[in-house]
């Protein structure tokens, strides 16, 4: 994990690997409390790209996802989350364990695990990569606490994006910003592809 603090923002990059590494902890603290899961259910987007592997490990072979909205930029968000995409599935009875990439505010999981009760869950857990240190909900099961804006592999375009715009309005050059990109473990290959694209 590389972390980089650029204009005051600190910053905390994962590669693949990394973050495997973390799912296979996460799999390993629940495996080792004999906990089973008849579904996970991925928050999207965020939840999406990791909640795949994280069946594997743990031998679950429900997969659904719901969509809740909160982020509207790097460590800025709406007043409260929302459930843009609901569950399209029949959950009564099933333990579930419910799946994000990061617990930040804690509020889209507390929001998730409320409507997950109310479609007759029999159990609700959670699970998340990492948690901020500042979460007022602290998921069942984590991988790691962090206190800087965390970049996964997954989402490379979008943090492109998100950042440039934002330093754009700073009237930071084109070059120094791609300077930056690439100290955040952006290669030269994504820049090249992704850059004049935002």
């Amino acid at each position: 994990m590389k972390k980089h603090t650029i204009y005051g923002q600190k910053y905390l990059t994962l590669s693949w690997e990394e973050t495997n590494e973390q799912l296979l902890q996460i799999a390993e603290k629940i495996i080792k409390k004999k906990e089973k899961f008849d579904r996970v259910v991925a928050l999207a987007k965020g939840g999406l790209t990791w909640s795949r592997t994280l069946c594997d490990y743990l031998g679950v072979k429900e997969l659904s996802s719901i969509q809740i909205s909160f982020y509207t930029g790097i460590a800025s968000t709406q007043k409260t989350p929302v459930i843009t995409q609901s569950l399209p599935i029949t959950i009564q009875n099933e333990r579930i364990l419910i799946f994000d990439d990061v617990a930040d505010s804690g509020e889209t999981l507390v929001l998730a695990k409320k409507y997950i009760k109310m479609h007759g869950a029999k159990t609700v857990k959670t699970a998340t990569v990492a948690i901020k240190s500042w979460t007022s909900f602290v998921p069942d099961y984590y991988g790691f606490n962090s206190s800087e804006w965390i970049i996964f592999p997954h989402e490379i375009r979008e943090t492109m994006t998100l950042l440039k715009r934002s330093w754009k309005k700073q009237h930071i050059s084109d070059t120094v910003i791609k300077k930056h990109l690439t100290s955040l473990g952006m290669s030269a290959r994504e820049i090249a592809v992704f850059y004049n694209l935002v």
